[in-house]
């Protein structure tokens, strides 16, 4: 290729990226192939002669794209973001046509001094302490950008033990540093990254995690607790790894009560922020920095939230000399007049190379700047707060954690086994990309807002899917179908076909202000294609079984569908049919259940009193038929629900209430 070819195919390339990621959100997010799908595809062999570019180009849409998870998609909510820009994307462009490799400053000055500046610049805005900058003086420490926090965990956690065998060496100095290295022990808690035990896996230091208090943060106490176990049996604690934001559910440890104990016990103090490090750029996110001044190391991902495409990973040190002793080979070929003076960044780190990476940083701090930045974060929390809004007014769900910036985890009420079905079945649909984790041996479903264009159309679009597969679920679980209306016409399942309206007017309940907001009395229309009487769905099986209709706790090695007790409003209490009990109803004002069909719907009313008595267990009627609770029962409904907020149903009831009970099953 000629360079005159090249700047018309450059164009054609920047032509198809744009038009790319301007319309992902369209693309099927996980791609429908199986392992090896792309071997009949390709020749055995590489071409002898060149082919034409044409060629080449055109085998993107017809070879990489059916295989493509496409991670910019507003649909994506698995993992955390690995987010791109477009200055970003320009940045390696300039850098992959510089190509050098920054391995010294002498290898390229600009290379190595732009990342210095960079990183000061970035260390500043996370609100890090001044020991963390280059350009300080009272700073012996600084930044450099590394590949992936996974290399920064490895990166410090061999500096901790090169600089504790020195020290054990002072006392023992016959000792061989093989032995001394059996002895040590590093520390982080149950809910740290995978990335932590592979460190200790390849420095051959014993790694221990921690139990967490019922937030998931690992506490002070349980690490004091923990060392004087592990000395008095000989070992030397040496390391701690603290994490912000953790994987499973966001969940942040306790810097504040980690680091003192690290400081008197002589440990080096790590900080692994890989996701939640970005939403430092806002002040009020910054609480969870309580206790930072006691960090040897801390690092994080702009690969992620900041929309830095990979690999881009910040790692800061307060002393550079303990990389220096941990990492330093000086052959003469690596020689410079400037050596000693400059900084060569190559002591920082674990390969020689390194790519000119702080550029397309540099780029995307430069475009965006600080405030919009700081606005793209706040926009990812704020997404996620609505999601889990969403999640919130339906009664068939649960969020067994409380959120964290941009990561919500949810459940269906009940055994595992129904949301390992949720999750399965969203997963084949390839409208949206989900993944699990597992908290207190309860599987759960993690949703993260990823893509900076995510809006809450989208939202609401992956809300209908989630909730139109639940609903699907629940009814083949616990027996719920639909029969025929009085006047013999067939009628669908409603439990598996939402009503588009509904989606409508969960967008309508929470756009008044910014605020969420839910109307009053609103009155939700009946779908008209379903002109039938309400009398259209039965509880087919009857659930045995005594207990707190409410309690959503299961055995999970329950197999009989008829032994699972209904979650929420779909339980034995069926049973008192025929009952004309007066009871309070789950409406805004409390009015008598009694009755209430006459005054919200007439119609139902007549078409009621004409049916026959052995109909009564519909779930139009439940109000009537379901409310005669024990008190204890009662009184916990009453709890969550006596200020409803169902913006969705997907079951039309006679009540037309926004807060019929009925509107919460699904």
């Amino acid at each position: 290729m000629e360079p005159e070819e090249y700047r018309r195919r450059g164009k054609e390339m920047v032509d198809y990226i744009c038009q790319y990621l301007s319309n992902v959100r369209e693309r099927r997010v996980t791609p429908d192939v199986q392992p090896g799908y792309m071997r009949p595809q390709l020749p055995d062999s590489a071409p002898m002669d060149p082919d034409s570019w044409d060629n080449i180009f055109g085998d993107i849409e017809k070879i990489i794209m059916p295989g493509v998870v496409h991670w910019q998609s507003p649909h994506m909510h698995a993992y955390f973001p690995a987010l791109t820009s477009w200055p970003s994307l320009l940045g390696d462009m300039l850098a992959d046509a510089i190509n050098c490799l920054g391995f010294t400053w002498a290898s390229s000055p600009a290379c190595t001094e732009l990342e210095m500046n960079v990183m000061d610049w970035l260390a500043k805005m996370l609100g890090l302490p001044d020991k963390f900058l280059h350009h300080h003086p009272n700073s012996v420490g600084g930044g450099v950008l590394q590949s992936t926090v996974s290399e920064s965990t490895l990166v410090a956690l061999l500096a901790a033990r090169k600089n504790k065998i020195l020290e054990m060496k002072l006392s023992e100095p016959d000792a061989d540093e093989s032995s001394l290295n059996s002895r040590l022990i590093a520390y982080a808690s149950d809910q740290a990254h995978s990335s932590v035990e592979k460190a200790g896996l390849i420095s051959l230091v014993k790694m221990k995690f921690l139990p967490v208090d019922e937030n998931f943060s690992l506490r002070g106490e349980t690490l004091k607790i923990a060392i004087a176990e592990d000395r008095k049996k000989g070992l030397v604690p040496v390391f701690v790894c603290a994490t912000l934001g953790t994987t499973g559910v966001c969940a942040f440890d306790n810097l504040s009560e980690l680091g003192p104990i690290c400081d008197a016990e002589g440990l080096w103090l790590h900080i692994d922020a890989a996701y939640a490090g970005t939403a430092f750029v806002c002040p009020e996110f910054r609480l969870f920095l309580d206790g930072i001044e006691y960090a040897d190391s801390f690092t994080f991902n702009p690969s992620k939230w900041m929309m830095v495409h990979f690999d881009c990973t910040g790692f800061w040190v307060k002393d550079k000399h303990k990389l220096h002793q941990t990492f330093s080979v000086n052959p003469v070929y690596l020689r410079h007049p400037n050596s000693g003076a400059a900084v060569d960044f190559m002591h920082w780190q674990i390969p020689l190379s390194r790519r000119f990476r702080s550029l397309k940083l540099w780029f995307v701090i430069r475009s965006f700047g600080v405030k919009k930045l700081q606005a793209h974060v706040r926009h990812g929390t704020e997404t996620a707060k609505f999601f889990e809004s969403l999640v919130k007014s339906d009664p068939l769900f649960e969020i067994p954690a409380k959120r964290h910036l941009g990561l919500v985890v949810f459940r269906l009420k009940g055994p595992n086994l129904l949301t390992e079905k949720l999750l399965k079945e969203l997963s084949s649909s390839g409208r949206l990309f989900l993944i699990p984790a597992t908290i207190h041996d309860k599987f759960i479903i993690r949703f993260t807002v990823t893509s900076q264009f995510t809006t809450r159309e989208d939202i609401l679009q992956d809300w209908n899917i989630i909730q139109h597969t639940a609903a699907q679920i629940v009814s083949q679980n616990y027996g719920l179908h639909c029969i025929g209306s009085g006047d013999g016409a067939v009628i669908p399942n409603v439990m598996a076909n939402p009503s588009s309206d509904a989606v409508s007017n969960a967008s309508q309940l929470y756009l008044d202000g910014g605020k969420y907001k839910t109307p009053s009395r609103k009155i939700v229309a009946q779908p008209k294609k379903l002109a039938a009487s309400p009398n259209m769905c039965v509880i087919s099986q009857q659930v045995k079984g005594q207990g707190d209709p409410l309690d959503d706790s299961y055995p999970e090695d329950v197999q009989d569908v008829t032994r699972h007790k209904l979650t929420s409003f779909l339980f034995s209490y069926l049973s008192v049919q025929g009952k004309k009990k007066t009871a309070r109803s789950l409406s805004c004002n409390s009015v008598p259940t009694t009755g209430s069909l006459e005054q919200c719907n007439p119609k139902a009313a007549d078409t009621d009193k004409k049916e026959s008595h052995a109909n009564a267990r519909i779930l139009s009627r439940l109000p009537e038929e379901v409310m005669m609770f024990k008190k204890s029962a009662f009184k916990k409904l009453i709890k969550f629900y006596s200020v409803p907020s169902f913006p969705e149903c997907s079951i039309q009831c006679g009540i037309q209430l926004p807060c019929c009970p009925l509107q919460a099953i699904v």
